[in-house]
């Protein structure tokens, strides 16, 4: 028996250590599963933190997707606007640089143009220009405009309709925006280059419809220019008369020459922007008792000239919605160059005056170069052209000044960068190659008047 009694003490001393192991291992157990509920809880909540800011920005997303939606004309014109920004550099703020054939036109936030073409900057120190702009914004010919003829003016703005939209091709309507048309401010800050500056309306541009001769309808800018016109020289007295000596009314589609109306006003006639009245041009005389006028294509003054008649514009009456009675006032469908010669004329007692050389050759042609070049008074007869004009005034390849101001009625932007190179760009270029014999005689005397070649 005492062999049996030893045995089961054994037994007794063996099994105890085994308990506390196991004890062991169960609170290890326990620890363990302390730190991974720990760890998962932390997790839990980092989770939960990245989802809340997924669904803020999802939010959001869906927030800024709504409103795109809603503002969709105004993305679409914003991005077409801010690639023309990005291609003209920096426009909506600091200063900008264009090239075009070697010369550097460095244009300031201000709008004015400080120009390294210094072929006639130094020879006209005051006689600076200018070039204002009536316009419905149009992304093509607000590029074209300002990186050909536009960097030679000192100063240049674009005076604009408020309300923005749609596609034009020349005076037509080809493309109505699907959000319909807003006003300027609907969009961003910056999204308009510094030099546009919005003109508040009464009457709208884009409501206007025409039939052509196959009986077809179509969409047309309305023919409000005139109220566009009083009201764009008053803001330019207002904030830009100090600006330079001599102010022209620049159609969109016309090609100008700035240089040249420097050497029209100082070397040609020597006129003193500051103490004398000028209104000058393409001199139209052939409307009976009305006085002369000015063709619209470009039209230019003094700045005594824009001080005067800018308080003319101020006290005339406004809003008369009848037909034309010879008075000078804002009036519906008023057209630009009878207005404007009659508030000259009943305003300030000044009379319009040709822009013509000694051989009676025109500084301002009112066709494309090449159609003028052919206009034949004796064949053609006293058309409305011909009408008030001296007998002996310049015809077919005497038609026009070697010095030309401005040439008119260029409706596509590619036209104008041909024109570009045809006067400016390198001698014998493919848009030289390409005219006629008679419109490369024109372009080499002009060429050879300039000093380009």
């Amino acid at each position: 028996q005492r062999p049996r009694r030893s045995r089961n003490k054994t037994m007794i001393k063996r099994t105890k250590p085994r308990k506390r192991n196991n004890i062991h291992l169960l609170r290890g157990f326990f620890f363990l599963l302390a730190i991974l509920l720990l760890f998962l809880g932390g997790l839990a909540v980092h989770f939960s933190g990245e989802l809340t800011i997924s669904q803020q920005n999802n939010r959001k997303g869906y927030e800024k997707n709504i409103a795109i939606k809603e503002n969709e004309a105004v993305s679409r014109k914003k991005d077409d606007i801010a690639q023309t920004s990005l291609e003209m550099g920096a426009l909506s703020s600091g200063s900008r640089s264009n090239r075009q054939n070697g010369n550097i036109s460095i244009v300031d936030d201000k709008g004015t143009n400080h120009n390294s073409y210094q072929r006639y900057d130094d020879k006209y120190p005051k006689d600076r220009v200018y070039c204002m702009i009536p316009f419905i914004w149009n992304t093509d010919f607000y590029k074209v405009i300002m990186s050909t003829w536009g960097q030679r003016c000192d100063s240049i703005y674009f005076l604009t309709d408020a309300i923005v939209g749609g596609k034009l091709q020349g005076d037509k309507i080809i493309d109505d925006p699907k959000g319909g048309y807003l006003h300027y401010t609907a969009f961003p800050p910056g999204t308009f280059p510094e030099n546009v500056i919005f003109i508040n309306m009464t009457r709208s541009w884009n409501d206007c419809h025409e039939t052509n001769k196959h009986g077809v309808e179509f969409k047309k800018v309305c023919r409000h220019i005139w109220e566009k016109m009083w009201r764009s020289w008053v803001y330019v007295d207002e904030h830009h008369s100090d600006r330079a000596e001599w102010f022209c009314k620049v159609d969109y589609d016309t090609f100008f020459f700035p240089e040249n109306l420097k050497y029209f006003v100082r070397d040609y006639k020597q006129w003193d922007p500051y103490n004398e009245h000028h209104y000058f041009g393409h001199y139209l005389g052939h409307r009976a008792n009305r006085p002369a006028m000015i063709a619209g294509a470009c039209a230019c003054w003094s700045r005594k000239t824009l001080k005067g008649i800018a308080q003319v514009y101020r006290n005339m009456p406004k809003g008369y919605m009848g037909p034309e009675r010879g008075v000078c006032e804002d009036r519906s469908h008023a057209t630009e160059e009878v207005s404007t010669s009659l508030c000259l004329n009943d305003g300030l007692g000044v009379t319009a005056e040709a822009a013509r050389d000694g051989d009676l050759r025109e500084f301002v042609m009112l066709d494309p170069y090449h159609n003028q070049l052919t206009w034949n008074r004796t064949e053609q007869g006293e058309w409305w052209y011909w009408k008030g004009k001296p007998k002996n005034a310049g015809q077919m390849d005497e038609c026009c000044a070697v010095r030309p101001i401005a040439i008119h009625k260029y409706k596509y932007s590619s036209q104008m960068e041909e024109l570009e190179q045809q006067f400016y760009g390198p001698r014998d270029n493919p848009n030289i190659r390409k005219l006629s014999d008679r419109s490369r005689r024109y372009v080499t005397k002009v060429r050879r008047a300039m000093g380009i070649d």
